[in-house]
């Protein structure tokens, strides 16, 4: 932490007495705050809640990002430049768990606290102050089963992933593959890696729907994704015949939930993860507060009634 302080003394000679006044400290307090990708809707989100918790503090936020979500070099060469900085704290939301590790070490020999918000750096020597973030594989079995319940437990499902390796992916679909694995009633016709990205969901889910003409449902491990299948789905005339669900509740997402076209998508709190990330590192830094393992931020289901105006507005969310 950075601290000013002075200390002024005046001494009163005539009268052979001293007086001191009290030391004054002025705190200039300065985060990064590193995201995978500013340009995608559910960062944004992370970001705004982010800059409000600093808005709040009155503490500067740089807040950052690689050039696109898979540009784990360009994410190390981001925390590289912010590590210079000097900042008293960083929140990382690092694209990679394990590529990541080397620059959280240089964090911590350069004195710099740092907090994980999203996603998880792998367990080993880097040392993170703490995890701020959803339930993940609960999250996702919590829709795999609304799926379940949809399809009245018999069904074909395919899944689209996001990057294979990346931990918030692989617990995500560990979450729904345990439930699908759980009823007799749900086959799991396919499982395709489409990297969080629209394009590549519509692409995969056209190659699904070729291959499997009678899928009951896809779930996108992200809005983005599941948009790409509801662009497919309606191109093939299923709309009505398919469930589609995302997750992250992204504008867009939430659009197409109120025309009836997304049947389901996850809200994260996204807004909330990044809030409460930069107060827990504020606390850290400030008060030296030991934070715990993990800080939760809790997750729901939403339908299309659940995208209310009220909702929209709680959020500074406005639909086209």
């Amino acid at each position: 932490m950075k601290i000013k302080s002075k200390l002024g003394l005046a001494i009163g000679a005539m009268a052979m007495a001293g007086s001191m006044t009290t030391a004054t400290f002025a705190e200039d307090i300065s985060m990064a705050f590193i995201v995978k990708d500013m340009n995608n809707p559910y960062y944004w989100r992370m970001g705004e809640g982010a800059k409000r918790a600093a808005d709040e503090l009155g503490i500067e936020l740089s807040y950052v990002s690689a050039e696109f979500n898979g540009d784990i070099e360009g994410q190390i060469a981001v925390v590289e430049t912010e590590i210079v900085k000097g900042h008293d704290a960083i929140v990382l939301v690092p694209m990679n768990g394990t590529a990541l590790i080397p620059k959280v070490m240089e964090a911590n020999a350069a004195g710099i606290p740092v907090i994980t918000a999203d996603t998880r750096v792998d367990d080993g020597p880097a040392k993170v102050e703490t995890f701020v973030g959803l339930d993940e594989k609960t999250s996702f079995a919590g829709m795999a089963q609304w799926v379940v319940d949809q399809l009245g437990g018999k069904g074909k499902v395919a899944i689209l992933e996001g990057f294979r390796g990346s931990s918030t992916a692989e617990l995500r679909l560990n979450g729904m593959m345990e439930v699908f694995n759980a009823n007799d009633g749900i086959e799991v016709v396919a499982s395709i890696a489409a990297d969080w990205d629209q394009e590549k969901g519509l692409k995969a889910s056209e190659d699904i729907l070729q291959a499997h003409p009678e899928v009951d449902a896809i779930v996108g491990s992200n809005d983005l994704m599941a948009l790409g299948a509801v662009q497919a789905v309606k191109g093939a005339g299923k709309l009505d015949d398919i469930i589609v669900v995302g997750d992250d509740a992204i504008p867009s997402a939430l659009a197409a939930l109120r025309a009836g076209e997304l049947n389901a998508t996850i809200d994260g709190n996204t807004d909330l993860v990044g809030y409460e990330a930069v107060m827990a590192a504020y606390r850290h830094v400030t008060k030296g507060e030991e934070l715990d393992d993990w800080i939760v931020v809790e997750s729901s289901i939403m339908v299309a009634e659940d995208v209310t105006d009220e909702y929209l507005a709680g959020r500074g969310i406005v639909l086209e």
